[in-house]
């Protein structure tokens, strides 16, 4: 349980907070997320893996099905919004939201009739952080128990997080989930952009209508070039993301 496990968090020569589980170490990086306007709404917390040896891993890989070694998943996703928020809270952002990956097998880890006692909750409490401001976002990969799910999700709508699906239109992203936990954000896988840049509207115009349904904003990523934000500004999306706006780095903390 994640109220039983003990993170340790230490500090690099930069000052930012970085923690250790077992020959891993782990650091975060965020990536603006920007609105119409191209204000900063918020940042999404991503985080990095390193071995033993210094390589680094691919999260994406890590977290995927195709790694079977469930428990060290799930164990680092705990682990990592623990960093993750401890990073935010003493950056300039700590008043923007924060988009945090959530693995769905570990949310009945944020469900119990004692959340407030729970590692994360206490943790958002100590940095004076709002679960108002918390974006948790629903990894595209697959689910042991969707009722569990669902029921869970529902938790943390009470208690005031937002909850996003995450790279929707790729593996269990898709329309079943949304109308599983009905989502406040959708955020829009970037093969979608690349078909619709291509010509191919369907998907994408298929997922803002999904979006519409459920009252969810909408956030594109993979934003690649001024013809690509172009174009998704036209067609009115809430929010953008990717590389030609800003690339994924470490917060340089504020000054105490």
């Amino acid at each position: 349980m994640l109220e039983n496990l003990k993170i340790f968090l230490f500090k690099d020569k930069f000052g930012n907070h970085i923690s250790k589980y077992k020959s891993f170490l782990l650091s975060s990086v965020f990536q603006p997320i920007f609105n119409h306007n191209n204000n900063i709404v918020g940042v999404e917390a991503l985080l990095r893996i390193k071995d033993v040896s210094g390589e680094s891993i691919c999260p994406g890989f890590y977290f995927s099905d195709q790694n079977p070694d469930k428990e060290d998943k799930v164990t680092i996703d705990k682990i990592s919004r623990i960093l993750h928020l401890n990073n935010f809270a003493s950056s300039q952002y700590c008043n923007k939201k924060l988009f945090l990956n959530l693995l769905p097998d570990a949310i009945k880890t944020l469900h119990s009739p004692c959340l407030y006692d729970i590692r994360f909750l206490r943790e958002m409490k100590k940095l004076n952080i709002s679960s108002k401001q918390v974006v948790l976002e629903l990894l595209e990969v697959g689910c042991d128990n969707l009722y569990e799910l669902q029921r869970s999700i529902g938790n943390l709508n009470n208690y005031g997080f937002n909850i996003a699906i995450d790279d929707f239109g790729s593996e269990h992203s898709n329309a079943n989930r949304v109308s599983l936990i009905c989502s406040s954000v959708l955020k829009i896988d970037k093969s979608l952009l690349n078909q619709f840049m291509k010509g191919n509207k369907t998907n994408l115009t298929q997922a803002m209508k999904m979006a519409n349904i459920f009252k969810a904003q909408t956030v594109i990523e993979g934003i690649e070039n001024q013809n690509q934000l172009d174009t998704m500004r036209a067609l009115n999306i809430d929010m953008y993301q990717g590389y030609f706006l800003a690339m994924p780095q470490p917060i340089a903390p504020c000054p105490e």
